[in-house]
């Protein structure tokens, strides 16, 4: 594909096309200068083979737009819009798929048309957008304001189409959790939690200030569903069970009450627990109502009552 940059410069590949007989419906290449009558005879019939040159724009139809990319096009009049409109969009696509336009990736319009200048000084408010019903007609007015100059050149002479796209929308960039932004999200946060009554721990808010932080501005709180987000709503749940099981080892005195016998009389004496525990080789924890022991429960089996059916083939024991 050859094209030109957006100073407007043609590209060198463009070459003229082909000699041919002239006639309405010819089949060969295009028109031939040596198959043509004086010049002021007017120009030949439009052949059934003809060339464009389609230069690409960036902007609105019938607009302002200057520069473009070049590309030639080679069509048959014959195979109407439709063919001519799908050979241009070809030239389109392989023009976004080359460095150039990389960078600032293209879109094609919805409404998307080709237009044709009918004159050579035409200014684009005058370009006509090219239809099923009015693609052949467009093309016959602009052969026949061929000039007397274009007819001593008609090698080299093509149509001049135009096709306008657009830039592809940027997406919204993600942006650094600065401290502005964490303290933002925050209040988002905390208005999320009284709205749906719910109470996040303090490493799931830390990690959720954080994601929405970094999230383009109109976008909504929510709570991510992801693994991370997951693991840190179970961390605060393991770190509530430490603390309960912190207060409820602080909330156990550290000593007892004990009854010894001292000259025949009973008499109560406070001792150290953990002394007391030691001193009989016992553990350091409670093992009767606390402790690892304590908190397993085993798994109640669903279907108590099974068939044997691994032993059916055993004979019977006799």
């Amino acid at each position: 594909m050859s094209t030109s940059g957006f100073d407007g410069s043609s590209d060198s590949s463009i070459v003229p096309g082909a000699g041919a007989s002239t006639g309405a419906t010819s089949s060969s290449a295009p028109w031939a200068v040596d198959a043509l009558g004086p010049p002021d005879a007017g120009p030949p019939p439009l052949p059934s083979r003809a060339d464009a040159i389609l230069t690409i724009r960036v902007g609105e139809p019938l607009g302002r737009t200057r520069g473009g990319w070049k590309s030639d096009v080679n069509f048959e009049v014959s195979e109407g819009y439709a063919v001519f409109k799908q050979k241009c969009i070809a030239k389109y696509t392989a023009l976004v798929a080359s460095p150039e336009v990389s960078k600032k990736p293209l879109v094609l319009p919805d409404d998307l048309s080709v237009y044709l200048r009918r004159a050579r000084n035409d200014t684009q408010a005058k370009f006509i957008e090219l239809t099923s019903d009015n693609f052949l007609t467009t093309l016959q007015y602009r052969w026949k304001l061929l000039t007397t100059d274009d007819l001593r050149h008609i090698g080299d002479f093509r149509f001049e189409a135009f096709l306008y796209v657009k830039r592809a929308a940027q997406p919204e960039q993600f942006h650094r959790a600065t401290a502005g932004r964490i303290a933002n999200a925050r209040v988002q946060r905390i208005a999320y939690e009284t709205a749906n009554a719910v109470q996040f721990g303090a490493i799931t808010s830390h990690h959720l200030d954080v994601v929405h932080a970094r999230r383009p501005e109109s976008t909504p709180f929510e709570v991510p569903e992801d693994n991370t987000t997951a693991q840190a709503m179970e961390l605060d749940r393991q770190r509530e069970a430490l603390q309960q099981q912190e207060a409820d080892e602080q909330a156990i005195p550290d000593t007892a009450i004990v009854s010894i016998r001292v000259n025949g009389l009973w008499m109560p004496l406070e001792v150290d627990i953990l002394s007391l525990r030691r001193a009989l080789r016992l553990p350091d924890h409670d093992i009767f109502s606390r402790g690892i022991y304590h908190e397993f429960t085993p798994t109640q089996p669903t279907n108590g009552m099974m068939k044997d059916e691994d032993h059916a083939d055993d004979e019977p024991m006799s």
